[in-house]
């Protein structure tokens, strides 16, 4: 199956995906502060406490392996993985028979918590990076693989679940074939919502935004309305040089901002998290369970968090999408790849 003669829309909004993730993560953890009894409490800390020292043991003198062409790195870290992933609006999601269609996974941001060095951490992924992808039709067959833009992974399935499922694949063939723990996928169609939870978000306008939205005067610091967080962090032909690379760069500008101020509203509003679940428990799309989440929220208030990464590598035009047009292409370095996620974990050659 090909995907010629359907335009990918050269806009990513994503954002709503590590949003959601995370205020239901730190709502998690309120809850369990806050409501629940001490028994329950107990239980929960009893549980995650076994659960580590399992880990812990099976990891012992225990090596996983990543895979990067012919070479092969190792680590014995406990590491956790999850993918967030945010779609656009190009596809026929709604449909429940073979005319379903994916969108594009415009957003891709991969949690790493490491149990070993109890540090976490994200790797954000450009949307155009040309990785192997599985070519499933609408009737979830076939095992066909190309090279393609990883945004495209979304687009083969025959649901939403095998969507997200297909680009979790993509993603893990990226970073050595590393085993996803779970996804977590929203479309960018909620990005007002998200946005709006926490009465708009302040950004210094680093780009000219004077040919998509004036109201975005470059050199100044403003708080974003809902229709101004989309166009700050959705925005790219006309913004600045463009670049998919600086649209990412405004995402990261948008989700550390948002990021401090969710936890300060979650600090001082006792109603914050509860309305955050009323607006977002309807539009995800995820595997990851109650008691991952659980897990995942412990740590990352116990961790250290060593920010997003990105990958180095060359940007250019191509025709990988087959469709006989030009469309970016963005080709990460290797090595670029192994130093990041050795930042993660203790990642070393295997020599063996």
């Amino acid at each position: 199956m090909s995907m010629s003669k359907k335009k990918i829309k050269g806009i990513i909004i994503g954002l709503a995906v590590v949003f959601g993730l995370i205020m239901f993560i730190f709502g998690l953890s309120y809850y369990e502060k806050n409501y629940f009894d001490k028994d329950t409490k107990r239980k929960i800390e009893e549980s995650t406490t076994k659960e580590s020292k399992e880990k812990d043991k099976k990891k012992h003198h225990h090596y996983e392996y990543l895979e990067f062409g012919l070479d092969l790195y190792k680590y014995s870290d406990d590491i956790n993985t999850y993918l967030l992933i945010g779609t656009d609006g190009s596809g026929n999601e709604d449909a429940d028979d073979e005319s379903y269609r994916g969108t594009m996974a415009d957003f891709l941001l991969v949690l790493f918590v490491n149990n070993t060095t109890e540090k976490y951490g994200f790797v954000q992924i450009n949307r155009d990076t040309i990785t192997d992808v599985t070519t499933v039709d609408s009737t979830g067959e076939g095992e066909g693989m190309e090279e393609l833009q990883i945004c495209t992974a979304h687009w083969y399935g025959k649901d939403k679940e095998q969507s997200c499922e297909n680009t979790e694949e993509a993603v893990s063939l990226l970073l050595g074939e590393i085993e996803i723990d779970g996804y977590y996928c929203i479309n960018m169609e909620n990005i007002g919502i998200i946005n709006n939870l926490v009465g708009g978000v302040e950004v210094t306008i680093e780009d000219d935004f004077s040919g998509e939205d004036e109201s975005l005067v470059m050199g100044e610091t403003i708080l974003l309305n809902d229709e101004q967080a989309e166009h700050f962090v959705r925005a790219r032909m006309g913004v600045g040089d463009g670049e998919n690379t600086s649209r990412m760069r405004r995402q990261r500008t948008y989700m550390s901002a948002y990021f401090n101020k969710a936890l300060d509203l979650i600090k001082s509003d006792n109603n914050f998290v509860n309305d955050a679940f009323v607006e977002l428990q309807d539009v995800a799309v995820t595997d990851i369970s109650g008691k991952s989440l659980s897990v995942i929220s412990n740590s990352i208030l116990k961790y250290e968090n060593i920010g997003i990464l990105t990958f180095d590598g060359e940007s250019k035009k191509g025709k990988k999408l087959g469709d006989g047009l030009l469309h970016a292409e963005f080709y990460p370095n290797r090595d670029s790849i192994i130093e990041n996620l050795s930042k993660i974990m203790n990642l070393e050659p295997d020599e063996e």
